[in-house]
């Protein structure tokens, strides 16, 4: 199975005006190394906890159907299609009346809709594709607040004086949104 990022986030997951504000800098003269640094601890923050903030789109492919199809990250936002490549190489998309999604457990998964068979597929590495959208929404206004809390406080370390020590603890305010597979 592989993963592959189709759509990146477009949207900062806090606002720069909050970034700024966070670096203490004033005017547009740091936006360019504060919105890097957005991005860098955002980045850190979505690996930590499994999770997409702002909203991107997945494809999921797997040589053919086996078991469950694991979603990429939380949350899911929605399932786009399942498709696949059938024995003569065509693509077809598969029926939302074959699958279920398991919502309940982080990061969830496809399985099979009881009462159906997951269709014969082409020897291919992938022969099947699941596109997801998986985060909170489109930009920083659906950001949780434990997020926006730990990166704007890495904002603040990053632009703090020199000498000025980092906290290590700051990473344990986002156990509670820890995705645990």
């Amino acid at each position: 199975m592989a993963i592959r990022l189709l759509t990146p986030d477009i949207a900062l997951a806090v606002s720069m005006a909050d970034a700024s504000a966070s670096a203490r800098a004033n005017g547009a003269d740091h936006d360019a190394e504060i919105e890097i640094r957005v991005r860098a601890v955002t980045a850190e923050a979505e690996h930590f906890t499994g999770r997409s903030i702002i909203n991107r789109t997945y494809a999921v492919t797997a040589p053919g159907f086996a078991g469950v199809i694991p979603l990429p990250s939380s949350p899911l936002v929605e399932v786009v299609s399942l498709e696949y490549l059938d024995v003569d190489g065509a693509t077809q998309t598969l029926s939302e009346d074959a699958y279920v999604i398991e919502r309940d457990i982080e990061p969830g998964f496809v399985a099979l809709a009881a009462g159906a068979s997951w269709p014969a597929t082409r020897a291919h590495p992938q022969a099947v594709i699941l596109t997801v959208i998986c985060g909170y929404g489109p930009d920083e206004t659906t950001t949780p607040a434990a997020f926006k809390g730990f990166i704007l406080a890495k904002v603040r370390e990053y632009f703090a004086p020199a000498g000025t020590p980092e906290s290590p603890h700051l990473i344990r305010g986002l156990d509670c949104l820890k995705v645990h597979s």
